[in-house]
């Protein structure tokens, strides 16, 4: 049995599951060229269709949560008892579910609509290989009419509602990141959690820390409007009611705002884990856009019972293409699960044939501070660079971070940089026991002085952890590095330019190359260099 999951709002994706086995998966994005595009075009799926061999005729069941006719660019039709349904964003909730009938490409498929945070929970819960877990989504903005978050219990292939938190800081930090200028909440959250390292929650937030962190939390369908509230509590802490301009984000007053909101953030989701009362076992599986916050997935780590931590990579919406199929598939038709690996819920795009390419020359290029482009295989899912769609430079030289930041990136001057590190040699860089492939979780660094590049101002680090099975060709780069240079670290940030979808194809890395300031870039095995000119 064939799956086609969709998820039609922000961050459009697609996905195919076979015999309950993801297979493969895409962000529209990636393909439209246009950054967290809502919807999913036909080409989108297409590009499904060519990398599987599949094509619309094998599709047995189409599941999706948030669905709009207005963005579907009439690729897909919904009819439910014989009438045509133009919004079902918020046609269901808990493990109820819709059954309809869908249109798409002149054929018709039985469609199955579920709400949002039951395709988060199933996104991670479904990819965990946990048997039972704790499922807890969080999102970054509103999430569905009734609450920013919801806990479920995953237990075998079943995973059932427990509660509604009513959780609603995710909401807080996106109006706290539009009004400190830094653009849409959704889009630059990233900003925010980078600015917060600079600054000092404010007074009266730590004099009345619990006070705040109860008034986060909000009864179901309540007559209190938890965004007026928030923005009340951008007027109380900043004194305005505007929002600020560009001009004001280097002031003090910002970075103490941005470490107040983040503070809150944080404090809030550990209240609400930690007073959890439900005795399952340590595991637990995290999702929802809050959850690319690296700062509060470590605390979880390290403040919580829960010890065994899954996160699927592409925690926010653009998971919850993945997470519908994966629901239909096992709860409702019960299909088997299956385990997967690090490299199976990662690197989902086309495929490329493996060619190797001169290791040695590549890490010398880097150590001669050359900044390289790295296009290799199956792009990522998800919006962080893992490997195969990354920006690579010598951690050991400060200004490669500016240079990135000014010359390349075109983004703020206080945005970090993340490392990637060789697993085994992890813990002699960094204050980090566990192994971090998605780049989710923050730590101390051991030896700032050494890599410098990536040294965050709280003397943090965004850590992605590598191992030569999950990408053998990045594993071989940076182990010859290390061999050249005793330093068993690099700077990874992703392929694309400011406020653009991560590269996807060899045509868009050459175009990009041609434009950028990149000195080099290695594209599928084959290296191109700019001539310095005399």
């Amino acid at each position: 049995m064939i799956v086609l999951g969709l998820n039609f709002a922000h961050d459009g994706s697609a996905c195919l599951v076979k015999d309950g086995k993801l297979l493969c998966a895409i962000s529209s994005e990636r393909v439209t060229r246009i950054k967290k595009f809502h919807g999913v075009t036909p080409e989108v799926i297409n590009y499904l269709f060519d990398e599987t061999g599949y094509g619309i005729n094998d599709v047995d069941a189409i599941a999706l949560s948030q669905y709009y006719l207005d963005r579907s660019n009439n690729t897909l039709k919904i009819f439910h008892e014989g009438k045509q349904i133009k919004d079902a964003i918020h046609a269901v909730f808990d493990n109820d579910y819709m059954k309809t009938e869908g249109l798409l490409f002149d054929k018709k498929i039985d469609t199955y609509i579920f709400s949002h945070h039951l395709c988060h929970c199933a996104s991670s819960f479904y990819t965990s290989n946990f048997d039972k877990a704790l499922c807890f989504s969080l999102d970054s903005s509103y999430g569905d009419i009734r609450s920013n978050s919801m806990y479920y219990f995953g237990n075998g292939k079943k995973l059932e509602v427990i509660e509604c938190p009513g959780l609603m800081i995710g909401v807080a930090y996106t109006i706290f990141t539009q009004n400190l200028g830094l653009g849409p909440g959704y889009l630059k959250a990233g900003s925010t959690m980078g600015l917060a390292a600079y600054g000092k929650p404010l007074p009266v937030l730590t004099k009345k820390l619990e006070e705040y962190i109860n008034k986060c939390f909000f009864e179901q369908f309540s007559k209190i409007d938890y965004r007026v509230y928030f923005k009340d509590l951008w007027k109380e802490w900043s004194g305005r009611e505007e929002k600020f301009d560009k001009s004001e984000i280097n002031s003090k007053l910002s970075m103490d705002l941005a470490a107040s909101i983040q503070l809150l953030f944080e404090e809030s989701i550990l209240k609400s884990i930690k007073s959890f009362d439900y005795k399952i076992n340590n595991n637990l599986c995290l999702s929802g856009g809050s959850f690319l916050n690296c700062n509060i997935n470590s605390r979880i780590i390290n403040e919580t019972n829960y010890k065994n931590v899954h996160h699927f990579p592409a925690c926010g919406d653009d998971g919850i293409a993945i997470g519908a199929a994966l629901y239909l598939s096992h709860h409702i038709f019960d299909q088997d699960r299956n385990n997967y690996s690090d490299k199976e819920i990662c690197y989902l795009g086309k495929k490329y044939d493996n060619i190797e390419v001169d290791y040695k020359y590549i890490a010398k290029l880097i150590s001669n501070n050359k900044i390289i482009g790295w296009f290799f295989g199956e792009s990522e899912f998800g919006p962080r660079a893992l490997g195969n769609r990354s920006i690579l430079a010598d951690p050991r030289n400060y200004h490669n971070r500016e240079l990135l930041n000014f010359y390349i990136k075109n983004r703020e001057w206080f945005r970090p940089f993340a490392p990637v590190v060789l697993e085994d040699e992890c813990d002699k860089w960094f204050d980090l026991n566990i192994k971090s492939p998605f780049m989710l979780y923050t730590c101390n660094v051991k030896n700032p002085n050494k890599i410098p590049a990536v040294t965050h101002v709280d003397n943090s680090a965004r850590v992605q952890t590598i191992n030569e099975n999950m990408n053998p060709q990045y594993f071989k780069l940076l182990t010859e590095f290390f061999k050249l240079t005793n330093v068993p670290v690099l700077i990874n940030t992703s392929l694309n330019g400011n406020g653009e979808p991560i590269l996807e194809t060899e045509e868009e890395a050459i175009e990009y190359f041609n434009n950028s300031n990149l000195d080099a870039i290695v594209i599928n095995g084959k290296i191109y260099e700019k001539r310095v000119q005399n």
